[in-house]
């Protein structure tokens, strides 16, 4: 819900060419269902929140699931969309909206594509931050990335990719916090409903 809040945001003081804002929002609602997959139950207990008392819950459904589709949480996701009979187009935008594709995502011409990348970009596993500090926190949680020669290639595509939306909306994209997207979160949890 929170990427979602963050592409709502930049919907809403959009300057550029017209861009497909269902399909986008669609992606930051989706993007993630694969996650499961991946999730350190023991070294990351601070991001269960409310769910302790159901860990051995959630360590069960995490089994079915990577027997079903595998510990990559994007391959997971992406067959799922798939089984949902999900629009090629969106699983096609999710598929290609990882960090590991920064650089490809900064080269291309799809506004959702680093509309989406961006809005994820922008939320920390306990809420919103800036860039720096989800850069920060991928340096330092998601080894698979921090460790490839590439990284700081990476790093660098996605304040470039900040830097290309800021030219396309009307307000800086350091006033996205909190506080600024949470009007627009409770409107769409309402709207889900």
């Amino acid at each position: 819900m929170k990427v979602c809040s963050i592409v709502s945001f930049i919907k809403e003081h959009w300057t550029g060419e017209e861009v497909n804002w269902d399909l986008i929002v669609k992606a930051a609602l989706l993007h993630d269902l694969g996650n499961i997959v991946r999730f350190d139950f023991d070294n990351h207990p601070e991001f269960l929140r409310e769910e302790p008392p159901r860990i051995d819950y959630w360590k069960g459904v995490q089994e079915r699931m990577v027997e079903k589709y595998g510990k990559d949480d994007h391959v997971a996701t992406k067959k799922i969309l798939q089984e949902a009979g999900a629009d090629e187009k969106l699983i096609e935008i999710i598929w290609e909206m990882r960090f590991g594709e920064s650089v490809a995502t900064r080269d291309s011409n799809s506004w959702p594509l680093k509309i989406i990348l961006y809005a994820d970009l922008r939320v920390l596993p306990l809420g919103i931050g800036t860039l720096e500090e989800r850069l920060a926190d991928i340096r330092h949680r998601l080894l698979k990335y921090a460790a490839r020669a590439d990284f700081e290639n990476l790093v660098e595509a996605c304040r470039d990719i900040e830097k290309q939306i800021q030219e396309k909306v009307n307000v800086p994209l350091k006033q996205i916090s909190e506080e600024s997207v949470k009007m627009d979160q409770v409107l769409l949890e309402k709207e889900m409903k």
